[in-house]
Order: C-alpha cells, then sequence, then structure tokens
C-alpha cells in the first residue's frame, strides 16, 4: 500500500488527543450560549406583540398583510 493510501484510510483525528482546556472552554461556552438563545426569544416575542398592535396601513407599509401578521403572532417563541 502506497503512502497515501494509507493516511487516506488512517482516520483524520488519529492522533489528536482532545485538550482539557477545549473541553472546559465549551463547558464555559454554554450558559452563554443558552441565554443567548433565551434573548433571542424574548426579543422575537416583543417585536411579535408591538407589530400584533399596528394598523392595517401601518402592516402594509412594511410589507406585511393583517394574515401574515395574525399567523406570526400565533407562533410559539422559539418559532421563527
Amino acid at each position: 500500500m502506497s503512502d497515501a493510501a494509507a493516511r487516506r484510510s488512517a482516520p483524520v483525528f488519529a492522533d489528536h488527543q482532545p485538550s482539557p482546556r477545549g473541553a472546559l472552554a465549551a463547558v464555559l461556552r454554554l450558559p452563554v450560549a443558552v441565554l443567548d438563545l433565551m434573548i433571542d426569544w424574548q426579543l422575537q416575542s416583543e417585536e411579535r406583540a408591538s407589530m400584533s398592535h399596528l394598523s392595517d396601513r401601518q402592516l402594509r407599509d412594511i410589507g406585511v398583510s393583517a394574515e401574515m401578521m395574525r399567523a406570526m403572532a400565533g407562533k410559539l417563541h422559539w418559532n421563527r
């Protein structure tokens, strides 16, 4: 078997050992990622609530129909 064939058959990360620092960094980033997601959900919820109070004319101005607004307002906060 040639060297190239041997390299192709070997796992890509065969000699890579996960570092404890990398794992710790990933664990420490998790709460921040969860908080960012919750903030996004809150902002979407607030945006939908404020848009639901717009008049038909205001909705037309931003290119949204009343039916589209009702559909958006009915979505759960984690749905985009």
